[in-house]
């Protein structure tokens, strides 16, 4: 049998192809500005932030969460883009008086772990109310916004009250862009109806 050199195999260089496709992408992304200067301006163009005021008083928590996390992320603005940051500032009154449905009291549970062997610990949802009744809305609006960089300033934007009464009543002023959200049903969006002056604080 004659002689055969050994066969080399050819591993793709995925560390150059991900460069590539990168620079690719950054090409034509200045050529549709350069091309379109509108699109570039809307890009970088400064993002106007309403206040909404929504009263949780007899609301499902994991309802009028899931309702909060358009309004933090800017879903009900025509201008809405992915890749920013484009939502409201949020102000959720009576969170205390939000109502759990079936057994979530006593079924529900929040673990945490302390990182040692054996040191998984949890707590109830009715011993999380009584030692931080804004705490259960809180973790389910954390938990239903998008896993990225702008989670933690779209949550610092969310500012909740247990009562009637909060601070910020220097935003809500006829001629501000400030709304009342409204829910007319169960499972649809938020209903922004603007504050009127009979409405300020």
């Amino acid at each position: 049998h004659a002689d055969r050199s050994p066969v080399q195999l050819v591993l793709p260089n995925h560390a150059g192809i991900r460069a590539a496709t990168r620079a690719r992408h950054r090409d034509s992304r200045s050529q549709r500005w350069a091309a379109d200067p509108a699109a570039a301006d809307k890009m970088f163009e400064d993002i106007e932030r309403a206040w909404h005021q929504v009263d949780g008083y007899g609301q499902v928590c994991g309802r009028l969460a899931s309702k909060l996390v358009p309004l933090l992320c800017g879903k009900h603005k025509p201008t809405y883009q992915p890749q920013r940051d484009m939502g409201d500032y949020v102000v959720v009154t009576n969170v205390a008086k939000t109502v759990h449905t079936g057994k979530a009291l006593d079924q529900k549970r929040y673990y945490r772990h302390s990182g040692y062997a054996g040191g998984l610990s949890y707590v109830t949802l009715r011993q999380l109310i009584a030692s931080n009744p804004l705490e259960p809305l809180r973790r389910a609006v954390y938990g239903m916004l998008p896993k990225n960089k702008l989670r933690e300033q779209r949550m610092r934007r969310l500012r909740l009250y247990p009562g009637a009464e909060h601070s910020h009543g220097a935003q809500f002023k006829p001629g501000l862009p400030a709304f009342t959200a409204e829910f007319d049903h169960k499972d649809s969006p938020a209903v922004l109806r603007p504050v009127t002056r009979d409405e300020t604080p």
